[in-house]
């Protein structure tokens, strides 16, 4: 390989590079990813809701026999939390996944509750709707933090010479006894943006907790939706 190819594909390499790092926030499938991890905020609040209501009512209503059908319905919803599932893979994933649960309307009573207890993949759904509900709260959290810091960083040079509004960090709280004196901890160990290149640096700072943010959704909507999509995949077979 000659010099000038050498450096040719050096040159290629970083520009995929940098392409790959800077040019997260511009795909569209970065926006995707983001959408399906914020579904699982709502989508998780839903399940534990109609879930743990079922499962009680049915447990405390079993020695009235009436309990056991709404645990079987509880069961049943468990299939058509995979169809949920599935549909939000093939809308935002582009996956191509089927679950059909059972249909009541094709089946006996006896029938349609005998293939849904018997069902093992209704007890993995059922347990997969409580994991999306442990692991959608943090997910909103940890997605709201990031993007509220990192946004509000970014516009630091729109928004820093506007009276009232102040940025100020510090890391302390309270005061500090020096002597028969006090001295606020905050003026002593923190710092505030009061000049434009203060600003711009403060911005830039943003773009870059904004752009570690949009590297962590696709790495986390990439695990999750991985293993939802084995599970489903698995249920299907």
């Amino acid at each position: 390989m000659t010099r000038s190819q050498q450096f040719s594909t050096a040159d290629a390499g970083g520009w995929a590079l940098a392409t790959r790092l800077f040019g997260v926030g511009f795909r569209r499938e970065t926006y995707a990813n983001l959408a399906y991890l914020l579904a699982r905020f709502p989508l998780g609040i839903a399940y534990f809701t109609v879930l743990i209501t079922g499962l009680s009512l049915g447990v405390g209503l079993v020695p009235m026999v009436v309990g056991i059908p709404i645990l079987a319905g509880v069961l049943a919803l468990g299939g058509y939390i995979g169809v949920i599932e599935a549909a939000l893979l093939s809308r935002l994933r582009g996956r191509d996944i089927s679950i059909p649960p059972a249909d009541p309307t094709e089946l006996s009573v006896p029938e349609y509750l005998k293939a849904v207890v018997t069902s093992p993949g209704n007890y993995l759904l059922v347990g997969f709707g409580f994991a999306s509900f442990a692991v959608g709260i943090p997910l909103f959290v940890a997605i709201t933090v990031v993007f509220s810091v990192g946004l509000t960083l970014v516009a630091t040079p729109v928004l820093y010479w506007i009276p009232g509004v102040e940025y100020e960090f510090t890391g302390l709280r309270g005061s500090i006894e020096v002597g028969s004196s006090s001295v606020d901890a905050g003026s002593v160990v923190g710092t505030s943006i009061n000049t434009l290149p203060e600003a711009l640096a403060a911005s830039a700072v943003g773009v870059v907790v904004c752009l570690g943010g949009l590297h962590a959704v696709n790495l986390s909507a990439w695990l999750l939706a991985g293993l939802t999509e084995r599970l489903l995949t698995f249920l299907s077979e």
